[in-house]
This record gives structure tokens, C-alpha cells and sequence, in this order.
């Protein structure tokens, strides 16, 4: 299975998680969408210009945190919770990062992370067999 493939399958594996998942994609190191994308039906709440700006931003906090690796220890995910979205991010092999959005109103955040996780291991660890 290709590298493209493979992210699109890991987003919509995401998706099949919950129907309050809004959002899963995969960004480069350049904040370039690579795979994934709005789940269908949902209606982005941004425009096209801005989301290119969020994934770039996304991208660019994330090469940043790796300044701290050394301290910390490599980041397994960030989360952030706004007055109208859950945003989730995980850094990705390759310099890839996966982006999730959830709805406000979901309770259960932290298993769907915690499932997404195992996800991203998942794959992982079929690539390294």
C-alpha cells in the first residue's frame, strides 16, 4: 500500500471513531493537506484560505515543540479546546502531522484520542513488520 494511501485509510479510520469527528487530516512539514480532509456533510468553519493558513500554522507549532524534545521528551499529541472545537494533533512520521477536530459538545475526547493512539500505533508498528 503507498505512503498516500496509507494516510487516507489512517483519516478515515479516524472518522469510522465517532460521528462528532469533524475533521482528520494529514498535513506535511510545509502545512500542504496530504490526505483527508472535512468529513462529508460537515461544513468547514473557515474559509479555503484560512484552512491552508491553520494547516501551516499547525505544522510550523509542531516543528517547534521539537526544540524541546530533548527536555521532554518527543510530544505524543497536543489538544486544544476552543469555545467552539476540540483540536487534536499528532506528530506523524516523516514529518507528517494529523490533524482532528471534534465537536464542542463531545464528552468522550479522551477515549477518542486515546483510540486514535492506538491507531497511529497500529500502523506503526505494520510498517516497521
Amino acid at each position: 500500500m503507498s505512503n498516500n494511501n496509507k494516510l487516507e485509510k489512517l483519516c478515515n479510520d479516524i472518522f469510522a471513531l465517532n460521528p462528532n469527528i469533524r475533521f482528520a487530516g494529514v498535513v506535511n512539514r510545509m502545512g500542504t493537506l496530504v490526505a483527508g480532509g472535512m468529513r462529508q456533510s460537515i461544513k468547514s468553519m473557515e474559509g479555503k484560505e484560512d484552512s491552508s493558513k491553520l494547516y501551516l500554522e499547525s505544522a510550523l507549532r509542531s516543528e517547534m515543540r521539537k526544540d524541546f524534545d530533548k527536555d521532554f521528551g518527543k510530544t505524543i499529541y497536543s489538544f486544544s479546546e476552543r469555545e467552539k472545537i476540540k483540536v487534536a494533533s499528532f506528530p506523524l512520521r516523516n514529518d507528517y502531522l494529523l490533524r482532528v477536530t471534534i465537536e464542542k459538545q463531545e464528552q468522550s475526547h479522551e477515549k477518542i484520542i486515546q483510540s486514535i493512539l492506538k491507531i497511529i500505533n497500529d500502523l506503526i508498528s505494520q510498517d516497521s513488520s
